[in-house]
């Protein structure tokens, strides 16, 4: 993008003009992306803040340092996911660097955008690069939102108020749906309406019930499907079941009665972009994955088909229902976590004292809603595996697996968790691979199929382990896996007597 000088007393900031912004982005550190973007992030908060820049040149150099980054950002998002033996000192890092340059470019932006609304004059000044500067203001605010997502953070008030301010104003500008380059050297056409609907879309979504990899998958896929969602000011009954209020400051909801009637309610919901979505899920399901569905990088197809059936499910019209009744209930947890961990407790190995507490919120025939707030480490994550005990009860586990978890004030986490069994027992499986496993189980007594839990591997679909329970051996037909985690691996079996 030309940095063209329009005029006036000189700046006196270092990128006032085009020889010296030319300059100082030639010195950017081309390989150290971190780097890089945090000198970036310095730029953004010097030009918002200096006064003597003219906004139409503010407004130049923000487009600019936007798109200088996109190679920067892109690559430590995808290191964030997909890097092995990453650390967690260094997910760390690159999460601060991330959700901070977002959100200080988010800020930038909505700064211009909101002199636009306070000042016509500006307005006028700003008119020919007004649609791109909300385009990209909707698209630095989605950046923000992902990666308070990422990190299971709370919702941000301010966030959702800016983008209702920023849409409002290009409904009145009539600019909302105008179809622009996002970036110049990348071929991708979008419009400030898109942008929305694609963030919408992604926070109706249920990303607290995603791993990492999963939220970053969902925006490429959102992304790939943007142009066939569905974003209107009036219900449209059977298809519009999530609206977003532009003045509300909250994050869209789920329409389960009669529609508000407001003048910023906007109703949206995934329209064509379904049935795009069942295509792809089909050809996955067959091994493959569309060679026009751009993730940002190469993943296994089984991975992407997990998170492709996620999408489904939570785009459905009409949306999942509830399937057990959920009552308020307040009880004091022990509780283990890990594979490992959950046998060593139920081997009595593992003294009380050392294990977590937590309260039950809630709880249902097919799961528990439970507040932690002493969660030692950072093990805690959608798909972990967990073995919880009533304090003061009989003493029994029962296993299951996080389901959704999201960050509160002062330590404290909101982890809902999907059981699995009324109870657990250590068990060992003979014949060919001997193990320790678990049985996961109601009771004492085994049905025609049971669920065992065994380490990541264990199961083998070919061999089918001797169990011994009860003073009985029985004989485990594999059928299937029906859960799998990084240390475990969950599945059904056929139960035959032996004599």
């Amino acid at each position: 993008m030309a940095l063209s000088w329009l005029g006036g007393r000189k700046s006196d900031h270092p990128l006032a003009d085009e020889k010296s912004a030319k300059e100082a982005l030639a010195g950017l550190p081309r390989s150290d992306p971190e780097k890089a973007l945090e000198e970036l992030r310095d730029w953004i908060i010097s030009a918002a803040a200096a006064e003597d820049l003219k906004p139409e040149r503010r407004a130049e150099i923000l487009l600019q340092l936007d798109e200088v980054a996109l190679p920067f950002h892109r690559k430590l998002s995808r290191d964030y996911v997909v890097v092995a033996n990453q650390t967690k000192t260094q997910e760390a890092r690159i999460w601060r660097a991330m959700s901070g340059y977002w959100k200080d470019l988010a800020t930038a932006y909505t700064s211009i955008v909101d002199q636009c609304v306070a000042d016509n004059g500006i307005a006028g000044k700003l008119k020919s690069q007004l649609p791109l500067l909300c385009m990209r203001a909707v698209r630095s605010l989605a950046g923000q939102l992902k990666w308070q997502y990422m990190h299971y953070e709370p919702e941000d008030t301010e966030a959702w108020n800016s983008l209702g301010r920023i849409y409002r104003l290009a409904e009145q500008k009539k600019i909302h749906g105008d179809t622009l380059r996002v970036y110049a050297n990348v071929p991708q056409n979008s419009s400030i309406e898109r942008e929305l609907v694609k963030l919408l879309m992604l926070a109706a979504s249920s990303p607290d019930c995603m791993p990492q990899v999963g939220i970053e998958l969902s925006e490429w896929i959102i992304a790939h499907l943007g142009a066939s969602f569905v974003l209107s000011p009036t219900h449209q009954p059977q298809t519009t079941y999530n609206y977003f209020d532009l003045g509300a400051g909250l994050p869209p909801k789920r329409l389960v009665q009669a529609p508000p009637s407001s003048p910023d309610i906007r109703f949206f919901a995934a329209g064509p972009a379904t049935g795009l979505l069942d295509n792809v899920i089909r050809v996955a399901e067959g091994g493959a994955l569309p060679s026009e569905l751009n993730l940002g990088g190469t993943y296994e197809c089984p991975l992407v088909l997990r998170v492709l059936r996620h999408l489904r499910t939570t785009w459905s019209a009409p949306p999942p229902v509830r399937k057990n009744d959920r009552y308020e209930m307040q009880h004091k947890l022990n509780v283990a976590n890990g594979m490992a961990g959950i046998l060593t407790r139920l081997q009595g190995g593992q003294a009380p004292a050392s294990l977590e507490s937590w309260i039950t919120q809630n709880i249902s025939s097919g799961g528990i809603g439970t507040m932690a707030s002493n969660v030692q480490g950072d093990w805690l994550g959608v798909g972990k595996l967990v073995a919880l005990s009533v304090e003061g009860g009989s003493g029994s586990y029962s296993v299951g697996v996080v389901r959704r978890w999201s960050r509160h004030p002062k330590l404290q986490f909101s982890v809902g968790i999907r059981t699995l069994a009324k109870t657990s027992f250590h068990v060992k499986l003979g014949g060919v691979a001997p193990q320790d496993a678990i049985l996961l189980n109601d009771d004492r007594v085994l049905r025609e199929e049971v669920l065992v839990c065994t380490r990541e591997g264990g199961f083998d679909k070919r061999i089918g382990p001797v169990l011994e329970f009860e003073g009985e051996n029985f004989l485990l037909v594999p059928v299937a896996i029906v859960e799998s985690g990084d240390d475990f691996d969950i599945a059904r079996y056929r139960v035959m007597r032996q004599t």
